[in-house]
């Protein structure tokens, strides 16, 4: 098992010399909190389980405001250097501190408070924000919580406890009624007559960017097929969290306190976040399954389970789901493979001989693709 968690351990994201990044974060609060504020911050650490996209460092933080000793523990996120393979061309800052502060103004859905943004590049050469960091424990990504944790480890009940937690916090971001001027920003900008065709736009955008120069036929035959299978009726556009699974919240006895990660927020249809919810936890499922020929948690985050629960929380129906759920492993194969290339940078995997090799799900593109019917069921 010691072979398994070192391939699937957290993969480096950057490059930055976090004693460097100290001292500039420490200038830059000095500047900002004001005269006489004298800000002293912590060695930064990583959260280490969970995340591979932005940079997140943690730290507390203690200065002097109106004569009186202030404190706290926060997190700063930064975008990855360019030279440690983004898995994003682009990080736009402003879109997620607007989702949180959305979210937080219009449902009870626990976001943190974000209390600084820098817009600009002066400061540590990137844009940056910081939130309050909330008490929770993580769910890993990596290695994925199937191989073990507080949540692996969990009751069937304590289990199915954090799957209605997951439901809810979805149901909840997409009742936010708030009007067209202030979601505009979730707008995605890309051509299309509708918000789904519009992500679909984005989403070969960044395969295309992504690739490096290489080709991914079984990607490209993704595409294709989720083209061909298009989805008759696509409902009204809610808000989206785009990123919904278990390491993006964080727990205290098996309820979310925070939602995070909101890179990938947006306005689009409901089955988009019920779908990849469905989605990340099969797939896990499958690389215990080819990794160490294990089948855990097989009774979590199951397809009409979870489609069930959240039709009966919010009286939507949801429609051509296993689309979207195939649509989430499409998403998860254009991250695969920018995440191999930054692997392979950094020494932690040899490349492949066939560029197939780069992606985890191709097991289950190739059963998409082959015609099996019964992928996503329980």
């Amino acid at each position: 098992m010691s072979e398994l968690t070192d391939t699937l351990a957290a993969p480096r994201v950057t490059t930055r010399d976090p004693a460097e990044l100290q001292r500039l974060l420490t200038a830059w609060f000095a500047r900002t909190l004001g005269p006489g504020s004298a800000p002293r911050l912590s060695a930064l650490a990583s959260p280490g389980k969970a995340g591979m996209s932005s940079e997140t460092l943690l730290f507390e933080l203690h200065w002097n405001e109106h004569g009186s000793e202030r404190s706290g523990h926060f997190v700063a996120r930064l975008p990855p250097p360019a030279d440690a393979f983004p898995l994003f061309p682009r990080y736009d800052f402003d879109l997620q501190v607007e989702a949180m502060r959305l979210v937080g103004r219009h449902s009870t859905v626990p976001v943190p408070r974000v209390p600084w943004q820098e817009r600009s590049s002066e400061a540590l050469g990137v844009p940056f924000f910081v939130m309050e960091r909330i008490d929770g424990e993580m769910v890993p990504d990596n290695p994925p919580y199937v191989f073990g944790g507080w949540l692996a480890e969990a009751s069937a009940a304590r289990q199915r406890q954090v799957e209605q937690e997951l439901i809810e916090a979805i149901a909840g971001i997409h009742g936010i009624g708030a009007d067209r001027a202030e979601t505009a920003f979730l707008h995605i900008d890309q051509p299309g007559a509708t918000a789904l065709r519009r992500h679909f736009a984005r989403e070969r955008a960044l395969y295309e960017w992504g690739r490096n120069g290489m080709r991914f036929a079984l990607v490209e035959r993704l595409f294709d097929w989720l083209e061909a299978h298009w989805p008759a009726h696509e409902g009204e556009p809610v808000v989206s969290w785009g990123d919904a699974r278990p390491a993006n919240a964080l727990w205290r006895e098996a309820r979310i306190v925070a939602v995070l990660d909101w890179e990938l927020a947006m306005l689009g249809p409901r089955e988009m976040d019920v779908g990849y919810l469905i989605f990340f936890h099969q797939y896990f499922r499958h690389i215990a399954q080819v990794m160490a020929a294990i089948d855990p948690m097989a009774e979590f985050l199951r397809r009409d389970a979870v489609v069930a629960a959240y039709e009966a929380l919010t009286g939507a129906r949801l429609g051509d789901i296993d689309w979207y759920i195939t649509y989430a492993l499409l998403q998860q194969c254009v991250i695969d493979i920018r995440v191999s290339q930054r692997r392979i940078l950094f020494g932690e995997m040899e490349r492949p001989q066939n560029s197939d090799e780069y992606l985890y799900g191709r097991r289950l593109a190739e059963r998409v693709l082959a015609g099996d019917r019964a992928i996503w069921l329980p």
